[in-house]
């Protein structure tokens, strides 16, 4: 079988040592800090909402997390690396390094209800240059967010390994819930392990109000959250590639590639999965992202993957189909919208390997209150791109005949690939996009006049952690 490919990998576990400077020593009241920076009013970050969850310490400016890469790790995570956004960009010289094994997906939302947003990681059982040690596992950690940036890690209190893959208030109580996909969703699989709803509030010692067993019943890999039909409730989408080859025949009871559940008040309720997710390449399957792309104020699936001619080796050319959020869940409405480069106005032409839309994001970058999409192309030329689709002035959603493409080579860089979410990095109400690049990272900021609003700024990432 071909090995699964998932945009959003596992997460991490127990207290961790805490390096980095935290910064300057300026006011956090969203004034005017020691510098004589006027700063922006804080924003309302109650966490609960996917357009308000960037800023860890609410001083007006979101800030931008990644985890950098850890050769000593052998290559399955690294540090985690939070670098503070400012007026005039990111702010390297504040930046905080969480030293030890981590990896994705990094998820964002207010945890204990403290109006402060949080970070969830996963903890790796491996240590650079060590094995594993006897009985250790994978484990979530949450960093909390509070008036001075993010706080040590705190591990999630939950028996066994805790994998969380998403963060959503699946019984609409106000209260974000962490999700555990648990291990082995397989037939064959002797160590298979259910998985587990850690619900909310987590408290500071990293206590859920409740430990919920949920067999979520579909093969294992990443999950997709969002109220996806506006009811209030945090859905959820399971995708991974079924566990056994093409050429074999599955049990009496096949392992699906996607498994969907509606958030209710008693918690997920199994429902149909949409339709538009036939998003296989050669190297798996992508997880969908989530992000509202018209402005109707219900979330939307970003589904990456598949391809207008598939090679006959290697990685699709790829295509991005949004599944359209809706009353009665996504699909259920407006027909699904794809994207690729063969649609006109999108600059470039479908090749083997170009994997367009593997990931993507939303956000207004101009500032018109219409929301702007934002698509990666990570094989194009072998050193990336990330293309802007405007949102349309009528409200129906992205502009292909505007789009715009951002090349490695205009910006003399060997590798450019968009991050997600994207982010107001400067706090000046329009969305920036901060690309990592071969170099570091550059911060094209949003503007009302064109994008990028001044020219990108490279900031060398973890080179200036200190």
């Amino acid at each position: 079988m071909v090995a699964p490919r998932f945009l959003f990998a596992l997460l991490g576990c127990a207290v961790l040592l805490l390096t980095g400077c935290t910064g300057s020593s300026g006011s956090r009241d969203g004034t005017v800090d020691g510098s004589g920076e006027s700063r922006p009013v804080p924003r309302d970050r109650d966490g609960r909402s996917e357009s308000a969850t960037g800023d860890f310490d609410k001083d007006g400016y979101d800030d931008f997390v990644t985890v950098e890469a850890n050769r000593a790790s052998g290559g399955s995570g690294g540090h985690v690396v939070v670098v503070p956004g400012s007026k005039s960009g990111l702010d390297a010289a504040r930046a905080t390094r969480y030293v030890d094994v981590y990896s994705a997906p990094l998820l964002r939302g207010d945890l204990d209800g403290d109006g402060f947003t949080d970070l969830v990681a996963t903890r790796e059982p491996t240590r650079p240059g060590r094995k594993a040690e006897p009985g250790a596992a994978y484990q979530a950690v949450v960093m909390f967010g509070g008036m001075n940036g993010l706080g040590k890690p705190v591990a999630v209190a939950a028996p066994r390994r805790f994998l969380a893959v998403a963060v959503a208030d699946v019984d609409g109580d106000g209260a974000l819930d962490l999700i555990d996909r648990g291990k082995g969703a397989q037939e064959k699989d002797p160590e298979r392990i259910a998985g587990r709803i850690a619900y909310g509030p987590i408290d500071r010692d990293g206590a859920p109000a409740r430990l919920v067993q949920q067999d979520w019943e579909a093969a294992g890999g990443g999950a997709t959250s969002g109220d996806f039909d506006a009811d209030g409730f945090g859905d959820l989408l399971f995708t991974g590639s079924p566990p056994y080859a093409e050429d074999e025949e599955p049990g009496p009871d096949p392992v699906p590639a996607a498994a969907y559940f509606r958030g209710s008040p008693d918690g997920p309720v199994p429902a149909d999965p949409p339709r538009g997710l036939d998003n296989g390449t050669e190297d798996g399957v992508l997880t969908p992202l989530a992000g509202d792309v018209n402005g109707d104020g219900i979330t939307d699936l970003l589904v990456g993957g598949g391809g207008v001619a598939p090679p006959a080796e290697g990685l699709d050319p790829g295509q991005l189909t949004i599944v359209h959020g809706a009353p009665g869940g996504p699909g259920t409405g407006r027909r699904n919208t794809v994207f690729s480069q063969e649609t006109p106005g999108i600059p470039g032409d479908s090749q083997g390997k170009d994997m367009f839309g593997a990931v993507s994001g939303t956000g207004d970058v101009n500032g018109d209150g219409h929301p702007d999409l934002v698509i990666n192309t990570p094989g194009e030329d072998k050193a990336g791109r990330f293309t802007l689709l405007p949102g349309a002035i009528d409200g129906s959603g992205p502009d292909p005949s505007r789009a715009t493409a951002f090349d490695a080579t205009t910006y003399g860089v060997k590798s450019i690939s968009a991050t997600m979410p994207l982010l107001d990095i400067d706090g000046d109400g329009h969305t920036d996009v901060v690309a990592e690049t071969s170099d570091g990272f550059l911060l094209f900021p949003g503007g009302a006049a064109e994008f990028p609003a001044r020219e990108p700024e490279l900031t060398e990432g973890a080179k200036d952690v200190r």
